[in-house]
């Protein structure tokens, strides 16, 4: 019944608004178990980890098995190219409710998340060793699970924004599984910093289009138009920072460099995180946002531009290393560049198989991280150049990688030749000339890099100082399942036009079925393909020659280094500039506070001198010679604050003008407030009074001193400063008020409601008597804190000193 509802509409009769309630029902609660059934797993893997040791991962991989099978039924459910959007009100004045959208590139990326997490936590099952820390190995796995399909399936985009910043916590902690490695540290602390600094500028993008067009709701944006929206410029700001985001998160330039330090971490994290979940949310929000910007002009040459650009410089990074996950790690950034350069070439061709492109990543980098990790557990090495002759002891392993270097490198009969030769032809299509030839090349390099993973590593003669010990049946499964998938589905493309076509998404993908075929007879594309497998070929061959003599990566391009020496730099500069700031006397704190306060009032009156200034010419200045006379003595008594040198003295002359204050509040007829100042004024002297005369005189000449030296014209001119500002803001104020004040609406109220004529008892005890309860708990509170430390006192050794008598007839008498 529910998926008739989903794909084909709501029934008619008089039971549709029912069958409408309980069939969405159903889906929330579907979806709902959808992302937690990772969170709810994770009391079960705390409780049989220490049991089960390093076989609970299979008990682990039950959890994404079961998000797969209820999101199969969503699918099923929902039918051929599904949009459905559920809604739970969460902060609904803020526009923030838990609103999730399952369509077809939902569905895809949550089907990828899943299925790569079942063969992660197998393979992890058999990688790690019982030295490792499973409880806290798989709960972070499961966590990152969770976040990830929170942010594919998030419809509101300060929703996804949460999941996004979840993914990247649990990615640091995942990267920064070995804590006891300065590599891990290092690795993890670049990931969470660039992911978050970028999350952060998408966060102000985010604000920004909701604000431009009133919506956060991503399904709504991309129903909508450029045109309905006034403001350009704000739309412009957003596009381009969203796209930072994605950006930082898919490492692409400049943010590539924290990807290959994010090695550091477990195999099996990296080939989950960096190979089919993590680095591909940035592919996932281009895709989900260009349905909104791809008419934008900036969208074609800043997409295409930085992907394509970070496809070539991953590729020369990854010819240039030598180990085996650093290789990797390197070709992924390249790969990202090439999935978001596609969504760029989409603005002017129309976006016809980018699931695919995602697809054919997940399953040959998948394969080739698992493989690494096999040669790295069963030799304990990862360098190239160490490494050869592995074919003869892990044949199985040998043929995943065999496999997956091909799909890798575009070889025919695997999906990264389908997934290559329909980006040559969007190129073509679109005329992008520039694009095409950074394509060519950066595929020419990953031709002459992947032959070096194989040829090197599994073929040739063993090297006499390496051990090898033979993989188990287990281990090789998941990798071989990804290569088996990517050489079927490469090999009979056409299987998977069905479930393209299904999961084609409105407003993203071309409404015109697509038909995928191997072979399309000779045309441009399959000519450039030769040239670039004859090219890659060669240069290999050349490098193999010189024994890979330059495979260093250049020191201009070391940017996690200089990512590094930044953070030091940072580091030294603020100490520096603590050591500045810092001083001994605690109120020499207070001008620099003020200082920046004044500064950014300031900037604040300046910036908007006109409006300030705007009509103060009609402000009706009518002074009274009691007012007068009473404004001149509370500014007579600050001056003397300022003027005079003993603390005594000014501590009066500050009295002086809190008891003037009070006649301010007498002359308005507001006695309980004349009162109230009294007392202030009266307890603050008293209080005043008693902390400076437990100060020894010496150190209170020597303040004086401090004072003197600190310069007296800088605090006057500092003064005058705020005064000036403070009187423009409250000019400002009363020259703009709101239309409908509150205060004749408390006035006229009053007696009304709170059966009383003087408004202010009436605001204190009924309006707002919360915040005067509140308020006298506060002071409550804060009296006794200060009474219990008097009481606390003792004296100290120096019995006659001044400093040390607790005073105010706090002492106790002790018996002779």
């Amino acid at each position: 019944m529910c998926g008739y509802f989903l794909a084909a509409g709501p029934p008619t009769g008089a039971w549709a608004a029912d069958f409408r309630e309980i069939a969405m029902a159903s889906t929330t609660i579907t979806l709902s178990l959808v992302i937690l059934l990772p969170v709810l797993a994770v009391p079960l893997v705390l409780a049989l980890a220490s049991r089960l040791g390093p076989r609970v991962g299979y008990l682990t991989a039950a959890a994404p098995l079961g998000s797969a099978g209820l999101l199969a039924w969503i699918a099923a459910s929902a039918g051929s190219q599904p949009r459905v959007i559920l809604e739970i009100p969460w902060v609904p004045q803020l526009g923030v409710n838990l609103s999730f959208l399952v369509d077809g590139l939902s569905i895809f990326y949550g089907f990828v998340i899943c299925a790569i997490g079942v063969l992660v936590c197998w393979y992890a099952a058999e990688y790690l060793g019982r030295k490792y820390a499973h409880a806290r190995f798989y709960s972070c796995l499961l966590f990152f699970m969770a976040a990830m399909l929170g942010t594919v399936f998030s419809n509101n985009l300060l929703l996804l924004f949460v999941f996004w910043e979840l993914t990247g916590v649990a990615s640091f902690l995942l990267i920064g599984f070995f804590h006891e490695s300065d590599e891990s540290r290092r690795g993890a602390r670049q990931a969470l910093l660039v992911t978050a600094a970028t999350g952060l500028c998408m966060l102000v993008g985010i604000i920004l289009l909701g604000l431009a067009s009133g919506t956060y709701s991503l399904a709504r944006l991309a129903d909508g138009s450029l045109s309905d929206y006034k403001d350009v410029g704000w739309i412009t700001a957003s596009c381009v920072l969203l796209l930072v985001g994605a950006f930082g998160k898919s490492a692409q330039f400049p943010f590539q460099f924290w990807l290959p330090g994010a090695m550091a971490a477990p195999t099996p994290v990296s080939a989950y995180l960096h190979s089919a979940t993590m680095v591909k949310l940035g592919v996932f929000l281009t895709g989900r946002i260009f349905p909104i910007f791809h008419s934008l002009e900036l969208w074609f040459w800043l997409v295409c531009g930085v992907g394509f650009f970070t496809m070539l410089l991953g590729a020369f990074l990854a010819l240039r290393s030598n180990d085996l996950k650093a290789i990797l790690a390197y070709s992924t950034v390249s790969q990202l560049g090439f999935l978001i350069g596609a969504y760029g070439v989409g603005s002017k061709t129309g976006i016809q198989a980018d699931t695919l492109h995602v697809l054919s990543h997940v399953l040959y980098k998948g394969s080739l991280f698992m493989t690494a990790g096999i040669v790295d557990h069963c030799t304990g090495l990862r360098d190239v150049r160490r490494l050869g002759g592995l074919g003869r002891y892990m044949p199985v392993t040998a043929f995943s990688a065999a496999i997956g270097v091909a799909a890798l490198a575009g070889l025919p009969l695997t999906t990264g030749f389908i997934s290559k030769e329909l980006l040559l032809a969007d190129l073509v299509d679109a005329k992008a000339w520039v694009w095409f030839a950074l394509v060519v090349i950066s595929a020419t390099l990953t031709v002459a890099f992947a032959a070096r993973l194989f040829f090197n590593v599994f073929t040739g003669s063993k090297p006499d100082a390496l051990s090898v010990h033979r993989p188990g049946w287990a281990i090789q499964t998941p990798p071989l399942l990804l290569a088996m998938a990517a050489l079927i589905l490469g090999a009979f493309p056409g299987l998977l036009d069905g479930t393209l076509n299904a999961i084609k998404v409105a407003g993203l993908q071309e409404e015109e079925p697509i038909h995928l075929a191997l072979w399309h007879g000779f045309n441009l594309e399959v000519l450039t393909t030769a040239l670039i497998i004859l090219c890659g070929g060669g240069l290999y061959l050349l490098c193999q020659k010189s024994g890979w003599k330059r495979a260093e990566i250049p020191g201009f391009l070391r940017f996690d280094v200089a990512f590094e020496r930044g953070l030091d730099g940072l580091s030294v500069f603020s100490k520096k500039l603590t050591l500045a700031l810092r001083a001994d006397w605690p109120p020499a704190y207070l001008p620099i506070v003020i200082f920046f306060l004044l500064i950014s009032l300031a900037g604040t009156v300046a910036v908007s001198s006109t409006r300030f200034f705007e009509g103060f010419s009609a402000i009706d200045i009518s002074l009274s010679p009691l007012h007068t006379f009473v404004a001149f003595m509370i500014a007579a008594s600050l001056v003397g604050v300022i003027v005079l040198r003993r603390w005594t003295t000014q501590l009066i002359a500050l009295s002086v003008a809190g008891f003037f204050l009070t006649f301010y509040f007498v002359l308005y007829r507001a006695p309980d407030l004349a009162m109230t100042q009294i007392l202030v004024e009266s307890a603050s002297v008293v209080m005043i009074l008693l902390l400076l005369s437990r100060f020894p005189s010496s150190q209170l000449l020597r303040s004086e001193e401090k004072r003197e030296a600190k310069g007296r014209i800088f605090r006057v001119i500092l003064s005058g400063g705020v005064g000036l500002v403070m009187t423009c803001l409250v000019l400002f104020a009363d020259r703009h008020s709101h239309p409908d004040p509150i205060g004749p609406k408390y006035l006229e109220l009053s007696k009304p409601l709170a059966e009383g004529t003087n408004a202010v008892n009436t605001i204190l005890v009924d309006f707002r008597g919360f915040d005067t309860l509140g308020e006298i708990t506060v002071l409550l509170v804060a009296t006794l804190g200060a009474l219990g430390l008097m009481m606390r006192y003792k004296r100290g050794r120096a019995g006659n000193d001044p400093a040390s008598a607790p005073g105010f007839f706090l002492e106790k008498k002790r018996r002779p």
